[in-house]
């Protein structure tokens, strides 16, 4: 009996040590700020839409948790691990174009046929995509400057047919929103390695010179939407511009504090198509008023800070490279979201990060904090190690003076 008490009494002091090492170590400001988030979201989804919250509920709890683990395991073995971590997300985006079937069930009523049925939930493999493509791009990028042939033609070809991959089996699918958000993550991080301005230049200037090529490669109601946005016709509002105009006339409603949470007039009428998902943010300004859509926009930008923060600490580059993909993502996802609420931009089917209902979404950015973390542990314990060592010499220099 009493060794049996022993061991549990190690045991339990092995598991403390390890939750005071964790948490030490942790990025404990980021922890609070996706729970604030994640909180928030839930209040506005249920407003919107009561039934879509069970899922949202039990997508941020697996999230919460796959990020947990995720921040244990070493990034530098994530990356280690590409060709796994990135022929699983291809695999199963390759699947949709097998057994896919669009957002509400069907397999040809959406634009885009992008979900797997998996035990009777919907679940889509390009979100998780973007969380393996954080990965093997970072590996990529860290792996070329190490060897110092960034500023190569080959290297820039290469890394750029990195990202063609996702991007063209997006397209593939019908799903243009988030081939846009794989592209602009690519230029980001791509960017940000030091890239030569004559690359940049040159990049920016095919990416200008095809747009006319973009623009008739669209169908016409695509074409339609940009159309409606930036130079709206008569009809328009009752037409394409049907969404984005009561996505406006709830956000006037608000005004400065809202009128109240479940008592909002448009929101509560159903009148605002996607209210929970795409357009969640006309849910938090009618409701919450300017300053709801404040607190939510500084959350969301504080999540940016410190992701960037993150990135900045990190002792190498691969870690500082997944700390600014999620940092892109997490913006493109927000500045394209809020643009299309406000009719800055068109409608393209981005959701708001830890906000919009979505149990994939919400799952899968869950697990781009976990890499994060991942880093951001990593640094501290580098950091820890070398003050220890630090002290250790000194007292060693002390013993023999």
């Amino acid at each position: 009996m009493s060794d049996k008490l022993f061991q549990l009494r190690r045991l339990a002091g092995k598991a403390a040590v390890a939750v005071v090492s964790y948490v030490r170590t942790t990025y404990i400001a980021l922890w609070a700020l996706i729970l604030t988030c994640t909180v928030y979201g839930c209040m506005l989804i249920h407003s919107a839409r009561p039934i879509a919250i069970k899922t949202q509920v039990m997508a941020a709890m697996i999230g919460f948790g796959g990020a947990f683990v995720i921040s244990l395991m070493d990034y530098h073995r994530l990356g280690q691990l590409w060709p796994i971590v990135g022929g699983m997300c291809v695999f199963l985006v390759g699947l949709t174009f097998v057994v896919g079937q669009s957002a509400i069930g069907g397999n040809s009523v959406a634009d885009d046929v992008a979900w797997l049925n998996i035990f009777g939930y919907s679940f889509q493999p390009s979100e998780l995509m973007k969380i393996g493509f954080l990965i093997t791009f970072s590996y990529h990028l860290s792996y070329v400057l190490e060897k110092g042939t960034l500023n190569t033609l080959s290297s820039v070809f290469m890394l750029g047919g990195h990202a063609f991959v996702p991007v063209g089996l997006c397209i593939a699918q019908g799903d243009d929103g988030t081939a846009l958000m794989f592209l602009v993550m690519f230029l980001i991080m791509f960017f940000s390695s030091g890239l030569s301005w004559q690359f940049i230049i040159l990049g920016l200037s095919a990416i200008v010179a095809m747009s006319p090529l973009l623009w008739q490669s669209m169908s016409s109601h695509q074409q339609q939407r940009f159309s409606a946005v930036y130079n709206p016709q008569e009809g328009d509002e009752m037409g394409i511009l049907y969404q984005q105009t009561l996505g406006k006339v709830a956000i006037g409603n608000g005004g400065l504090m809202g009128e109240g949470h479940g008592t909002s007039t448009m929101i509560q009428s159903g009148l605002v198509p996607e209210d929970h998902n795409d357009f969640i943010f006309t849910v938090a300004c009618e409701e919450f008023g300017f300053l709801g859509a404040l607190v939510l926009l500084g959350l969301l930008f504080a999540v940016m800070l410190l992701s960037l923060y993150a990135a900045y600490k990190a002792v190498d580059m691969m870690g500082r490279f997944m700390c600014i993909g999620f940092f892109a993502m997490i913006a493109t996802q927000t500045i394209f979201n809020i643009g299309m609420c406000i009719s800055a931009l068109p409608v393209i089917g981005i959701t708001l990060p830890f906000f919009s209902a979505g149990g994939s979404s919400s799952m899968c950015l869950y697990f781009g904090v976990g890499v994060v973390q991942s880093v951001y542990m990593r640094t501290m314990e580098s950091i820890g190690a070398a003050i220890g060592s630090r002290r250790h010499s000194g007292g060693m220099r002390i013993r023999y003076s």
